[in-house]
């Protein structure tokens, strides 16, 4: 968890690292894009890896090798083509990463509660965080290259401790080759509950990734602030995930599943407005404090919902899967956006419409999570339809 998010920390500096190469604000706007549409697909391709390669393993051994791979490539690149063929290679990869990681960890702590699976969830947010530390002493548009090339390093020391340290798919005594279809995955995620919650989160990190996605060029240009102030800025944001994990841990045991939902969403209302409504650089490193609540609390809320919503066989299909909706669509779409508000209008007016955007998800969704049941024993087979299916009325 460590090393892969310490991998995951290079999405600070790919927008800026695409505008050094001359690229337009639409066309940073567009490979990023690109890459990000190009993990929609991944999924599908996990889902059948899932399923002929017995378990999540092994298919992510091979998305952290290519991974790896395309992050050496990436600042070796000049033209938009090769930059945005790699890096949708790259995102398609890459996204695979986290859900199979998901899938993997969650089946090795099968019996030890999922509060535990929110502290090793931290560690990643700490390699995140050690990765920004040692970006700052990278001062220069030429150590790009090093900076990637040790992003691309610790996804290789990833493959080799997951390599030695994940047991078999067929210790685990569960039979992943039992593993749902695409089309039956898509049925399970469409009950009314599971769906909503997909939606509510989606438009939430779709917003989010409109600010995240153009964060360093809007440092650069608008703040006026140089190439170290891209990690000083992910260094305060997941510095202060850490603490907000550790809360959610104690939410979901003294209290419910829905109230770290909830604080996720509306936690990362409240940074989209603080950014895009900030007249000051203190003022918007101020509202970065709050960027951990959607990853601790929607996040990997959703994750621990999906594990204790559905049975052994289906928990690993429906977290790579998932992540269609909730992460790569949402993360295309503010893509594309941001590109296209920043070029007509203005890089501000990216976080202002974020801001609106992340808005109109918290009001619609707070009623739904406040009254979402979750089955609360963690390990069981299935949950019942009751759980799952809307209440009458609603």
């Amino acid at each position: 968890m460590f090393l892969i998010f310490l991998g995951f920390s290079s999405a600070q500096f790919h927008s800026y690292l695409f505008e050094t190469k001359g690229l337009k604000a639409i066309e940073v706007g567009l490979v990023l894009t690109m890459g990000y549409a190009a993990a929609i697909l991944s999924p599908a391709a996990q889902v059948h890896l899932i399923r002929y390669m017995g378990g999540a393993r092994r298919p992510l051994l091979i998305m952290l090798a290519l991974s790896g791979i395309c992050l050496v490539a990436l600042p070796h690149l000049d033209t938009f083509w090769a930059l945005a063929s790699v890096f949708a290679l790259g995102t398609f990869c890459l996204s695979s990463v986290h859900p199979l990681n998901v899938a993997c960890t969650l089946e090795n702590l099968r019996h030890l509660g999922h509060g535990l699976f929110f502290k090793l969830r931290t560690l990643g947010t700490v390699g995140f965080l050690i990765g920004c530390l040692g970006s700052v002493f990278f001062k220069d548009l030429s150590d790009l290259p090093w900076l990637y090339g040790g992003f691309a390093l610790a996804l290789g020391v990833a493959f080799l401790s997951i390599h030695r340290a994940y047991r078999n798919p067929e210790d685990t005594g569960i039979p992943m080759k039992a593993a749902p279809s695409l089309k039956k995955a898509l049925r399970l995620l469409a009950r009314p509950r599971t769906l909503r919650l997909l939606i509510i989160i989606g438009v939430v990190n779709l917003a989010n990734s409109m600010a995240t996605g153009v964060q360093g060029n809007y440092l650069i240009n608008h703040w006026e602030s140089g190439q170290q102030s891209i990690s000083q800025a992910w260094i305060i944001s997941t510095a202060c995930e850490v603490p907000w994990m550790f809360l959610c841990i104690y939410i979901l045991r003294k209290y419910h599943l829905r109230y770290v939902l909830l604080l996720g969403v509306l936690g990362t209302v409240v940074k989209l407005a603080g950014m895009g409504f900030s007249q000051s650089l203190w003022q918007f490193y101020l509202s970065l404090t709050l960027h951990g609540f959607f990853f601790a609390g929607a996040a990997t809320g959703f994750n621990v919902y999906l594990d204790r919503c559905y049975g052994p066989s289906e928990r690993p299909t429906l977290q790579t899967f998932s992540m269609v909706f909730c992460g790569s669509i949402p993360y295309a779409l503010g893509a594309l956006l941001a590109g296209i508000i920043w070029e007509w209008v203005s890089l501000p007016a990216v976080y202002w419409t974020a801001a609106i955007i992340a808005l109109g998800a918290g009001v619609f969704g707070t009623r739904f999570l406040l009254d979402l049941k979750v089955p609360p024993v963690a390990g069981m087979e299935a949950s019942p339809k009751s759980i799952l299916e809307p209440t009458k009325g609603r």
